[in-house]
């Protein structure tokens, strides 16, 4: 009889599919409970995974679990069967060892390993059938500032990562391990308490819905609790929190005393400066393998867009898209102009995540290898998932070129490689951003390019104490003493000798290049403590004189305890992991184990363990249960596989783990989870990609060569109809987008119509000033620039470095002789654009509104004129709010000049 359905024939139960039959057994993991609490700019995060047996035999529990990458992993505590399990530090061979003895004695054994800076692994062993346990992790974190709020990220999900053919590491070995599913391995609840010595405006998490926050006063502390609306959610993204207070960004010296009497200081602040840009060349470095499709590819070409339209004059810029092999748009980086920003932006808006798997090295190396341009600083900009194996040896390749290319990266994604992202950024002396879906991504672009753009402040010393020395530099000076017992020189120090680095270091030994707005931190173990009254002094060496700032001490920067303490070992160990580790393996490693047992950290050479006394009873095998990691939300079938979009593709989880693959990923699962990126995908072949209009194709070449494809269906598209896919509806980033080159806005119906004023009244009103026919280009720039600084002052980040280059092409152009026009300008936007004021469900220009559903994906905010009530001011999705949308919309309505929205919570308060 055919196996076709399954049927009950007496005591027999025929099954279709015998070749792909598996057992069912129960995930181990049952809850996840997220603790934080934040205070100031520093997060305690407490992990708490419950784990059962529901199987007859004893079971072994492997669990990959992230955290963020630069945190400190402090402690490990167990509970089995309502027993406390006594856990410590030890080096890692030591405790992998008393872990394997335990589990061989059938005792309960429990291990925390680090298989990366941001991935842990937990594992349970030889748990017996029907038992229980808890399991509670505890990290320490540095916050850092993002667009003036303080900024906490939780990862949640370790992505599949790429692991090149070369990689041979025993990280890729265990990263392969990690297998995958489209479900969630259990629901997720999360407690957050959030104290700060100023006010707490607001708490908004652009990634998870939060209940509304508990607020009170708490000694000399506001506070903040938060728990997740609904309670529990999917482990399937990074939580991103915003804490936003009246004083974010206040210097703030502490100095703690510990237990044993020692003393760590650390100094944090936000610096406030502008220098004179400088001329750049901009490389455009952009993650197009398997593993971006769907939302970060999205994403990737939104950050391109804006990138190439907001470069100033007279730089040069070249994009180049990798994934198995790289490409170039052109063979060397070109000025900036018109032509050459058509044809970049002709090209980018083909690009798809078609290119296999993500080696970034071979692209990398190949642009620090090209000759810089004579007066020019080269800013290369990575934009990328960071998906792969190999950070460390990309982060080490970085390090090794930061003296002629600074490294700024942007991780894209629900899940972003927060190792590689900010690893690079910070050997390559540049600053890394995060962006995700429902999170504006315009303000952190421009951010990115306007520290491009100022001068490298890499000299920058700190003096802790009035009476000790600058440090900074990188190496510490060290005398030795001679303890030999001979006639030459026994007990007077010999030559002064220099060492890269010690334990009395400050850290980062060197200070990494400042930039402002963005949160510098140091530490310092103190030979003795601080006074009051004392200081610290920061100094930094600038083209334009030096900059210094004295922060006093005072009786509230003394604390006690040892949390100061842990952060600055970790941060001593992670810069002995980056920069000393591959110079001296063995004195690195001495270190990094020391300071992990006297700091009770977990680290690449130390790791928590513990064993139950007890001795199980069952003679039965022990069996591994692996618990699968969620893939990230919004993953396309695509992910990872080498570029291969079908799901028939996937790597099976009982198949052989081969190189060039991403991890193990369950298919069944996969459900409405596909994401075919159509809308691109249909005008492109696999190897579609960028290249100089009119460039024949050359062969494709592999092993890191260059190549260029010519993309011919894009072009020909004006500006404005290609960006009405875009995934923004801000008029600001529609007027970006409409920019000349040398920074002019022509008199085009195109941007009347994002204005929201008719062509010829526009032309009427620069006619009555000047009839010169030239003069409308002059004027149609004064009218955006008016438009923008006096109707979008909310959104100064996104159009500040469009107003500048509009300005600077007004002044060149004119001799300075529109000086008078500005007022003028002013007037008749003034005049001519109303207060955006919503009554009757009618937009500004008296357009009915109507009740819409936000497409998923797609991203809008609200323009209600004064600050939006519903919280929606900023591009992204909002998907707990309605969508009152314009009937002349030009998204939905053909040959419509709208483009208005305005959330429900504004059309109730009639705002």
């Amino acid at each position: 009889m055919p196996f076709h359905k399954n049927e009950l024939c007496g005591m027999v139960y025929l099954c279709e599919g015998l070749d792909r039959l598996s057992f069912y057994s129960p995930v181990p993991l049952v809850s996840v409970q997220v603790d934080v609490k934040v205070v100031n700019f520093t997060a305690q995060v407490e992990v708490t995974q419950q784990f059962v047996n529901r199987e007859r035999n004893p079971i072994e529990c492997v669990y990959f679990f992230p955290v963020e990458e630069e945190a400190a992993v402090v402690d490990f505590t167990a509970e089995l069967e309502g027993r406390k399990i006594k856990t410590q530090i030890k080096e890692k061979e030591a405790a992998r060892e008393e872990y394997n003895q335990a589990v061989k004695n059938r005792q309960t054994a429990f291990l925390l390993e680090e298989t990366k800076p941001d991935i842990f692994e937990i594992k349970v062993g030889h748990l017996s059938p029907g038992a229980g346990c808890k399991i509670k992790m505890t990290y320490l974190s540095e916050l850092p500032v993002e667009e003036g709020k303080t900024k906490l990220t939780i990862p949640t999900t370790v992505a599949p990562r790429y692991i090149p053919m070369s990689d041979g590491s025993p990280e890729a070995t265990k990263i392969a391990s990690i297998e995958h599913d489209f479900n969630s391995p259990v629901q997720m609840a999360m407690n957050l308490e959030v104290l700060m010595q100023t006010e707490i405006s607001s708490v908004k998490s652009p990634s998870h819905l939060l209940a509304e926050p508990t607020r009170k006063r708490f000694k000399d502390y506001f506070e903040a609790k938060v728990k997740f609306a609904g309670h529990t959610t999917n482990m399937d993204r990074d939580m991103i929190i915003y804490i936003d207070t009246e004083e974010p960004n206040q210097p703030k010296v502490v100095v703690e005393k510990n237990d044993e009497g020692s003393s760590v200081a650390m100094l944090s602040f936000v610096p406030e400066f502008k220098l004179k840009d400088h001329q750049v060349e901009a490389v455009f470095l952009v993650d197009c393998s398997g593993s971006m499709s769907g939302q970060s590819m999205k994403l990737a070409k939104e950050a391109l867009q804006v990138f190439l339209h907001s470069l100033p004059v007279n730089s040069f810029f070249n994009i180049i898209l990798f994934g198995s092999s790289f490409q170039s748009l052109f063979p060397q980086s070109r000025k900036y102009d018109d032509d050459s920003l058509k044809d970049a932006k002709d090209s980018s808006f083909g690009i798809s995540a078609n290119l296999g798997g993500t080696e970034i090295y071979q692209p990398l190396q190949h642009i620090f290898q090209k000759p810089l341009m004579a007066g020019l600083a080269r800013q290369v900009f990575v934009l990328t998932d960071g998906q792969v194996s190999n950070s460390s040896a990309c982060i080490e390749l970085v390090r090794k070129n930061s003296s002629n290319n600074r490294v700024f990266t942007l991780g894209i994604g629900s899940s972003a490689d927060r190792h590689l992202v900010k690893g690079m950024a910070r050997a390559g002396m540049g600053t890394a951003a995060f962006t995700t879906q429902g999170e504006p991504i315009t303000a952190k672009v421009i951010n990115q390019l306007k520290n491009a753009l100022q001068p490298c402040i890499s000299d920058v010393s700190v003096k802790w104490g009035n009476t000790n020395p600058l440090e900074g530099g990188g190496e510490v000076a060290v005398e030795i003493v001679e303890t030999k017992k001979t006639l030459f020189g026994y007990g007077k120090p010999k030559t002064k000798t220099e060492t890269k680095f010690s334990i009395r270091s400050q850290v980062p030994s060197k200070i990494p290049a400042i930039y402002d707005g963005s949160r510098l931190i140091a530490y310092k173990l103190l030979d003795k403590t601080m006074d009051v009254n004392d200081e610290i002094t920061v100094k930094a060496k600038t083209t334009e004189g030096d900059l210094e700032v004295s922060l006093p001490i005072c009786k509230d920067s003394f604390i006690q305890g040892n949390c100061l303490h842990q952060l600055f070992a970790r941060k001593m160990i992670q810069e002995v992991e980056e920069k000393h580790e591959q110079e001296n393996v063995d004195e690195s490693k001495k270190l990094i184990t020391a300071l992990g047992l006297k700091y009770n950290l977990a680290s690449k050479y130390t790791s928590f363990v513990g064993v139950d006394e007890k001795h199980g009873n069952s003679g039965t095998f022990m069996v591994t249960r692996h618990v699968k990691n969620q893939m990230p939300q919004n993953t396309g079938s695509g992910f990872g596989f080498s570029g291969l979009r079908s799901s028939s593709h996937c790597v099976i989880d009982s198949a052989p783990r081969s190189k060039g693959f991403a991890a193990q990923t369950d298919c069944s699962s996969m459900g409405d989870s596909y994401d075919s990126d159509s809308d691109f995908d249909s005008h492109l072949e696999c190897a579609s990609a960028l290249s100089p209009p009119g460039a024949a194709a050359p062969a494709r070449s592999y092993g890191g060569m260059q190549e260029s494809f010519e993309l011919s269906n894009t072009r020909g598209r004006s500006n404005i109809s290609s960006i009405k896919g875009h995934s923004s509806s801000s008029s600001v980033l529609r007027l970006t987008m409409c920019q000349a080159a040398n920074g002019s806005f022509p008199a085009q119906a195109d941007i009347a119509n994002i204005l929201g004023v008719q062509l010829e009244k526009v032309k009427d009103a620069g006619k009555a000033i000047n009839s010169d026919e030239n003069f409308s280009t002059t004027w149609m720039t004064l009218v955006v620039v008016a438009f923008l600084t006096e109707k979008c002052k909310e959104e100064k980040d996104v159009w500040e470095l469009v107003v500048e280059k509009a300005e600077r092409w007004l002044n060149s152009s004119s001799g300075g002789s529109v000086a008078g026009h500005v007022e003028k300008a002013k007037q008749f936007i003034s005049q001519s654009l109303p207060i955006r004021k919503v009554t009757s469900k009618t937009c500004p220009q008296g357009h009915k509104l109507s009740l819409v559903t936000a497409t998923d994906g797609a991203a809008w905010h609200c323009d209600s004129n004064n600050r939006c009530v519903g919280g929606c001011n900023s591009d992204g999705e909002h998907p707990h709010h309605s969508v009152w949308r314009c009937s002349q919309d030009w998204r939905a309505t053909a040959g419509g000049s709208c483009d208005f929205d305005i959330c429900g919570e504004c059309v109730k308060q009639n705002v």
